[in-house]
């Protein structure tokens, strides 16, 4: 039987040729759309605690405190802050307390649109109760009624590949070693609170660590705090090639591949808008100009090979004409001497 959709087909289908500079424009855009966006990715989630026995009753003074608090909390992360702490109410029933940080190394934009998400999802998360905390993996939010404490709770996150039984003592001492120098020098820091550090583990091989609290702490504080992060270690995580400490006064991580910017941050204030985009231009006219520059070689390169084939077919065709033109002269010779033989 014949098939009812061949009539709508060609007998023959040749595909269209790509042309060269269209697919080199469409790698370099691709790499264009994936600079731009990079620093826009969405925040990922690592945990979250809710105190299930404080909870508050839905259209209360409590529940209008808290969602100004929130609202608060994500409105300071787009001026600049990797820090803010502040309180609505002032009633002790409906007092709430709030606080988000940032991770040191990141741009503002990544802050905000950070905290922004940790503002929503700690509401979805913690729908009811009066103290809550949630963690991503470059903020951390929370609220309370009471006193915000700096220990309890506590979370530990492993990387699932262990380091080799015969470095491990080497490895434990010198990842031992990183986070109390990290820790000491985080504590005593002046404004961020925050540390990182990459040493050698093989001739191959980096350890990269970093540590914060949160910038209200007092030295004693912070210290208390990565002490009771770095002991933990050995229980949660012994071996581990990587793992992370989540408290809610500081934190603490090691891995061994990098996992934070080792540039120096840029300082950022209300106008960070525009340094950012400052930031994602001096990405993008480079990569522009060199699109372009593949496109016009590769544009010339097409002209040049047009017209080095239309020349060998010129050339091709005057060698046919002179080769005709040839045998018609012999042909007429040959006729020429049969007749004068015939004579």
């Amino acid at each position: 039987m014949n098939n009812p959709f061949q009539t709508c087909l060609p007998r023959e289908f040749t595909p269209m040729p790509t042309s060269k500079y269209s697919v080199i424009s469409t790698v370099f855009l691709s790499a264009l759309i994936f600079l731009v966006f990079l620093s826009e990715a969405a925040p990922i989630y690592s945990d979250h605690y809710c105190t299930k026995s404080i909870t508050y009753q839905p259209n209360t003074t409590f529940q209008t405190n808290l969602n100004h608090l929130i609202s608060s909390l994500s409105s300071k992360a787009s001026e600049g802050n990797h820090f803010y702490r502040t309180k609505v109410g002032s009633d002790a029933p409906n007092m709430v307390n709030g606080l988000f940080l940032c991770r040191g190394d990141i741009l503002t934009s990544t802050c905000h649109e950070c905290v922004s998400t940790a503002a929503r999802e700690i509401k979805r998360r913690c729908s009811s109760e009066k103290e809550a905390i949630i963690w991503f993996d470059v903020c951390m939010l929370r609220y309370s009624n009471q006193y915000l404490n700096n220990i309890v709770p506590s979370v530990s996150l492993l990387n699932s590949k262990n380091i080799s039984r015969a470095d491990l003592d080497r490895f434990n001492e010198l990842l031992a070693g990183m986070l109390n120098a990290l820790a000491t020098k985080a504590e005593n820091s002046l404004s961020d609170k925050f540390a990182t550090e990459e040493l050698n583990f093989t001739s191959t091989v980096t350890l990269y660590g970093l540590v914060q609290c949160t910038p209200d702490l007092t030295v004693f504080e912070c210290n208390m705090c990565f002490r009771s992060a770095i002991a933990s270690i050995p229980n949660c995580c012994n071996g581990k090639q990587g793992a992370r400490v989540l408290l809610p006064g500081c934190n603490i991580r090691y891995e061994l591949y990098p996992f934070y910017n080792t540039t120096s941050p840029v300082v950022q204030s209300r106008s960070s808008g525009r340094k950012h985009v400052s930031i994602i231009i001096s990405f993008v006219i480079p990569i522009v100009a060199l699109v372009v520059l593949f496109i016009l070689c590769s544009f010339v390169e097409k002209k040049a090979r047009k017209r080095i084939q239309l020349w060998k077919k010129s050339k091709m065709e005057f060698s046919k004409d002179i080769e005709e033109s040839d045998t018609g002269k012999s042909s007429r010779n040959y006729s020429r001497g049969n007749e004068n033989a015939q004579k």
